[in-house]
Parts: C-alpha cells; structure tokens; sequence
C-alpha cells in the first residue's frame, strides 16, 4: 500500500472534509481582519452570523451549513426585532437567541406545554383542626416551598403506623404532588405507584405522561381507569392529549361524544376542530421564492425578511450583470454572480423554514386559545377528604 493511498484512507477514517475546512479558515480570516471594521455590535443575533456559519457548516455539512448562513445573513436587517416573541423567542448578551438548531430544515420547533395541570393553588383547603399532624407540611405545600414540604411529608410517612391507612395514603399523593411540581418525574412516579388507591395511581401516572408530552402513554393510563371512576378532569385531560399532538379533529369528535348536559367547558372544547387554523405550505413557499427572492418569505408573513431577500440577492445579480459587460477579466462577475448564487439558495431556504415557522405560530396561538377554556380548572383530585376519615 503506497504513501497516496494511505493519506486517502486517514482523510475517509478522519471524516476529513476540506470543504468545511476551507470555510472554517474563511470565516477565521473574515472575522479578524474584516468584521471589526464593521463596527462593534452590528449583528441582531446571538451567536452572530459567523459564528453560525460556522456551527451550520461543522454540525450539517457544507451545502446545508452554507444555505443555514446565507439565509441567516438576510434575516440579520432592520426587521429582525419585529419578529421577537412571534418567530424568534429569546434575548442572550441584548441579542436575539437564534441558534442553528432552530434553522434546520428537518427539525420541528417545539411547542412548550401549554396547559398548566399542576399549579393550582387550592389543593389544600383550610380544614377544621385535625389529629394528623400535617397542618405544617401541608402549610409549606400552600406556600409553595415544596422542597421543605417533602421533607416533612417524608418524616410524616415514616412517624405513622401502617394501620393508618388513609393518612399514609394521603402523605404518599402529597409526596408524589410535591415532586411533581418541582418537575421531579421520577420521584413523583416512585410515590405514586406506592398508592392502594388505583384510580390516583393511574391518574397521576397520566398527569406525569402529559406533562412529560408522552400523550400517547396518558392516554394509555387513563384507559385503565374503571368506567364507573372517570369524571370530568380525567375526561378533558384525555380530549387534551389529543389537542396537543396537534389532532384536533380526534380531539374534538372525543368531547362531543363525551359531553354531558350543562358542561360549559367541554362544549367549547368541542369545537377546536383545527379548521380554522391557518397553515402556509412549505412547498409552496419555496417555489415562490425560487421564482421571486423574498416572495416565500412574504406569503408567510415576513415582509421585511422578504424585502430584504430581494433586494440583496437582485442587488447582487445585476451588479454580476454589470460586470459581465464590463469586467474583461471576469473576476469581479465570478464574485458577485458566486453571491447571487449564494443569497437566492440562502433565501429558498429560508422561504422554507419560514413557512414552518409560521405554521408553528399558528398552532401555538391555536393552543392558546383552548388553554383560555380551561384556565382555572383544577385537574387535581380532592386528597384533603383522606385527611377526615381518621
């Protein structure tokens, strides 16, 4: 095996990629000789644009990396703040947060959880004085110092006898309920499963799936609740796993069919079927900007990103134009039409990501709206009447 053949089997080994690594030097050189005579703080975003250059092409490779920066070159304008809170959605070093990550054409930006099932303030009501001795714990619980009220929850369940039953089955759900705001899944879970009583097991282990977005498994959970122990807050948590995965019609047609005379809340539950959210096609709006820079980024919504797409990248075509007319060398129209060239790919993938976006937006707003239904509802069962039977 001659010297040739072993540098091209260390270069396929190393993964090396000259490509990337010429951009990589080309990225090193422009940011030390040529962007600080641009100023300090001219980027809109954190990492800025050379930085996620660099990370595109390192992380996705050469063509992809290189249409990732492209498109971000003309997403840092004028406009970039105006799509703060809708588009982008936070702020690093008084810049806007805007990582490869959420720019690349096979990744889905995820919604958080919209619908809060655990921060209600009225799980423990005042009760007359009792002989349990929880009142302390259940008092840190109310004041939402759930670290400390583990402690004494803790302390409680090992000082009472077995023979307590009901007592000790109330600690084990205010363990569980304590863990489960601090967002301790695994813990909560521990404490749960603990529990004789199958109808808080199984429906905790629900609340613990849809907080965790495993709908799929709550849905599951709920299933193994007996007919004759469903009621209204295991009945929307169910319609509500559905309107999470985005299945608004299934959603829907399942609070119809469970909905009972004089039920306000899943009567206006029932009617989120999804057909009035408003989509943009991803296809389409690439097309768009093929034919016309920016013209996908504004079928979205993104008049500036849009505007600014076609003024660079035609800008730049008809100076290439310019001196393919005047430039006998030809060196300057390589330039430009190699910016062209750049930008028009850039803004194609652009209009592309821009379209998920927007139907993203869309589908958030959408949850919104059915969160404003519910907002108040107590999804926890009532574990203060335990307390009483002792």
């Amino acid at each position: 095996m001659n010297w040739f053949t072993n540098i091209l089997l260390i270069t396929i080994l190393s993964s090396y990629n000259s490509l990337t690594v010429t951009a990589n030097w080309t990225i090193d050189l422009y940011k030390k000789f040529i962007s600080p005579l641009q100023g300090q703080n001219i980027c809109n975003f954190s990492p800025t644009c050379s930085q996620f250059y660099k990370q595109s092409i390192n992380k996705y490779g050469i063509v992809i990396g290189t249409m990732m920066g492209a498109d971000r070159l003309l997403r840092c304008n004028p406009w970039a703040w105006t799509y703060l809170d809708k588009y982008y959605h936070s702020i690093e070093n008084d810049r806007i947060f805007d990582p490869p990550e959420n720019h690349h054409f096979a990744c889905a930006t995820n919604i958080a959880n919209t619908f809060l099932i655990s921060n209600d303030d009225t799980l423990i009501k005042p009760t007359q004085p009792t002989k349990t001795g929880l009142d302390f714990a259940d008092y840190l619980f109310q004041q939402k110092d759930y670290l400390r009220a583990v402690g004494e929850y803790q302390r409680l369940l090992f000082f009472y006898p077995d023979t307590e039953k009901n007592i000790k089955e109330y600690i084990l759900l205010m363990l569980g309920e304590s863990y489960f705001r601090l967002a301790n899944y695994q813990q909560a879970f521990k404490y749960f499963n603990r529990l004789q009583n199958n109808f808080y097991k199984n429906y905790n282990f629900a609340r613990i799936y849809f907080a965790q977005a495993d709908y799929k498994k709550c849905r599951q959970q709920i299933n193994n609740i007996s007919k004759d122990q469903l009621n209204e807050k295991v009945i929307i948590l169910y319609g509500l796993s559905y309107y999470q995965e985005y299945k608004f019609q299934e959603g829907a047609r399942f609070f119809r069919e469970k909905l009972t005379v004089g039920n306000s809340i899943m009567n206006e539950l029932s009617k989120f079927d999804g057909r009035n959210v408003k989509y943009r096609s991803r296809l389409l709006s690439s097309l768009f900007s093929a034919i016309i820079p920016g013209f996908g980024q504004a079928y979205c919504g993104r008049w500036g990103d849009g505007i600014y797409s076609f003024v660079t990248t035609v800008s730049c075509g008809l100076i290439a134009n310019y001196y393919y007319n005047h430039d006998e060398s030809k060196i300057k129209f390589s330039i430009f039409s190699a910016l062209t060239a750049l930008f028009w790919m850039g803004n194609v993938y652009g209009a592309n990501i821009s379209a998920r976006d927007y139907n993203q937006f869309q589908l958030t707003q959408y949850l919104r709206q059915i969160n404003d239904v519910i907002d108040g509802f107590n999804f926890i069962p009532n574990y203060d009447s335990l307390k009483l039977h002792n």
